[in-house]
């Protein structure tokens, strides 16, 4: 376990956020699982632990942005969401720019919305939607300059 993270070099920094989906991944839950035992296993360059979170989402990314227009509470293949997104944001591809500035006025409704997903399912429910972007999104807009 000790070589597997010499790799790793914590300087100056707090936190370290791995964000993924669930999609069909085989090795998703490992992925959960090992965000979850690196947290708090190193020091930075400052000797404060760093706190390693897995930031998930099930089943893909996309839902955090179809957050932004319904509240979804079943489960969804991620095909059904790019279909759903698509009718509220013409032409979605996947990794496009803008979609911030496209969306970000519906942020307090989005995050409502993933909120009430975290209150019901968890992220290592396989197939129930969830989504933690909203932890992330809210940690980069109250980062301090």
């Amino acid at each position: 376990m000790q070589d597997e993270h010499k790799h790793i070099e914590p300087h100056a920094f707090e936190e370290v956020y791995a964000v993924f989906d669930r999609d069909d991944h085989a090795t998703y839950h490992d992925a959960l699982d090992k965000a979850k035992s690196l947290d708090g296993k190193f020091n930075n360059d400052i000797k404060q632990k760093v706190r390693f979170e897995a930031i998930a989402s099930v089943p893909c990314f996309e839902l955090w942005l179809l957050l932004h227009f319904v509240n979804i509470q079943a489960p969804l293949h991620r095909n059904d969401v790019y279909t759903r997104l698509n009718q509220f944001l013409d032409n979605y591809e996947k990794g496009q720019a803008g979609y911030f500035s496209r969306t970000c006025q519906c942020l307090p409704l989005a995050t409502k919305h993933a909120i009430s997903l975290a209150e019901q399912f968890s992220a290592y429910d396989s197939i129930q939607p969830y989504t933690d972007i909203h932890r992330l999104v809210h940690q980069i807009i109250n980062l301090k300059a």
